[in-house]
């Protein structure tokens, strides 16, 4: 008789079982109403991973592949969890307004995110939970300043700190994405711990470093999502990411701490200030694991996504001079150059308005949602999406639809301006940058306080230029972690003089 090994080792053999195991699977296939979303065969066992998981491959440069190859709803299959990507402008509307209530839901499916976050915090939580940490968390950002004057000053401050790491390279070549990751942190870090950090900060250069990891590595593609055991490989990116999200964890809990040391009721100071005056109203929400993954969170998403648009709009008013020197006469004419721009005068400032809408649209820095679900088998667009599938919004096919810019892959400002100059609301429901329905992104209106103020103020400053001799830096995107990103590239922040 033949042992395991010998059979394993046979390749008739390996043929039989995963033909008996495709036709089992087959067979017990159930049966629906509609047919199920079209796809890519999927391999056995492992489904479509190696074409998801491929080196240096975007998910939305496969998703836009399979748009046009199988149409805007396209299922696959990640060991064994199946996908669901919706694609295009009238198919993520549908999803996210008139069906909204169906596809709300976050995935409990996903063993990564559940390893890590424990279903604790907002992104991958539902119900009451979600609820209430959601309502938490917007209505004490608008508390501590979002969309005040008083958080609009902390951003001019800390404009005016990232304006001087750039004046000190005195117009030299640099990368400054690591800087305006600590602009973007430290206006959270505001809002959380009520203080901000020195950019040499050695303990703030951690903190950044450990949220870089995890927000490159955690993503919805991770195969350890799929394929748990995978993480006792050596190498596991979820293992790696666990170690530094633990880090991030301790720093949090230290903080939180502090605050209960020095808590005042009377004197509510910050968003862990305002966590501790809930914390015993009974709310099943506010508990402190709750408090340290909202705050990961919001760190997280505040800081990579907000860094990733400044760099796409310098890398952008690089390639196209005419429309740098044409954004800074405005802001230069309503600004001038004795004080920091304000929120107000965006109302005076079309193109420059224009212009934050066009490097959003362009650059589609989150190029796709974090995943959704259905929590039953839902019909949609003709097809039957499975119960507990992860569906993912493809942002990037909506904000480059071509039925619905006409010329996506220019970039062209223009676009959201009238005949007369003034700014309009193009496509209002195709332009979301930060998703829509239900799960739109907490912290959109801090993000547009942020690229206002902070490249408002780098334009009226500093001239960006190629370093010379240097070729123009590439409009490719790359995909690292969940976000767009440029190739890196160094740039030439040279203080402007009229």
């Amino acid at each position: 008789m033949m042992d395991i090994t010998q059979i394993l080792t046979n390749p008739r053999y390996v043929l039989a079982l995963v033909v008996i195991a495709f036709t089992i699977w087959y067979m017990r296939r159930k049966r629906y109403s509609k047919p199920l979303p079209p796809g890519p065969t999927p391999w056995p066992l492992i489904g479509n991973l190696p074409l998801l998981a491929q080196k240096n491959v975007s998910v939305h440069k496969v998703a836009k592949q399979l748009q046009g190859k199988y149409g805007n709803v396209v299922k696959l299959q990640a060991g064994p969890a199946t996908l669901i990507f919706l694609m295009g402008n009238e198919t993520i509307q549908k999803a996210t307004h008139e069906m909204d209530n169906k596809f709300k839901y976050r995935p409990n499916n996903l063993f990564g995110f559940n390893y890590i976050f424990k279903n604790k915090g907002i992104l991958f939580t539902n119900g009451d939970v979600n609820s209430a940490l959601r309502k938490y968390a917007l209505g004490t950002m608008r508390e501590f300043g979002v969309g005040k004057r008083s958080l609009e000053e902390r951003i001019q401050e800390e404009a005016r700190m990232l304006c001087q790491v750039l004046e000190s390279k005195n117009g030299q070549p640099n990368y400054f994405m690591n800087n305006f990751k600590m602009a973007a942190s430290n206006i959270i870090a505001g809002i959380v711990y009520g203080s901000r950090f020195e950019y040499d900060d050695p303990i703030f250069k951690r903190l950044l470093s450990n949220i870089d990891i995890v927000f490159k590595n955690l993503t919805p593609i991770l195969p350890e999502n799929f394929v748990p055991l995978l993480r006792f490989l050596p190498g596991s990116k979820l293992m790696k990411t666990e170690k530094h999200f633990k880090d991030v964890e301790r720093y949090t809990r230290t903080q939180i701490e502090e605050h209960r040391a020095t808590f005042d009721p009377e004197n509510v100071r910050d968003f862990v200030d305002m966590f501790l005056k809930k914390e015993g109203s009974g709310d099943p929400a506010m508990t402190e694991d709750n408090l340290h993954r909202v705050i990961v969170e919001l760190y997280i998403a505040g800081t990579d996504t907000t860094a990733n648009t400044i760099v796409w709009g310098i890398l952008l008013l690089i390639t196209y001079p005419d429309i740098q020197k044409k954004l800074r006469a405005e802001i230069l004419k309503v600004v001038g150059t004795e004080r920091y721009i304000r929120l107000e005068d965006k109302h005076n400032m079309p193109y420059l308005r224009a212009f934050m809408n066009e490097v959003q649209r362009f650059s589609a820095v989150a190029p796709q949602t974090p995943p959704h679900t259905v929590l039953e088998d839902t019909e949609f667009e003709g097809y039957t999406i499975p119960k507990n599938s992860n569906v993912f919004l493809i942002l990037f096919t909506l904000l480059h639809d071509a039925d619905v810019w006409g010329d996506p892959d220019n970039f062209r400002p223009e676009r959201f301006l009238n005949e007369t100059g003034e700014y309009v609301e193009l496509n209002k429901d195709s332009f979301i940058p930060f998703s829509a329905g239900g799960r739109s992104c907490i912290g959109k209106h801090l993000a547009r306080m942020e690229f206002l103020l902070f490249f408002g103020t780098l334009v009226q400053k500093f001239e960006f230029k190629a370093p010379p001799g240097a070729d123009l830096p590439s409009l490719e995107r790359i995909q690292s972690g969940v976000t767009c990103q440029t190739k890196p590239y160094d740039i030439c922040a040279v203080p402007f003089s009229q």
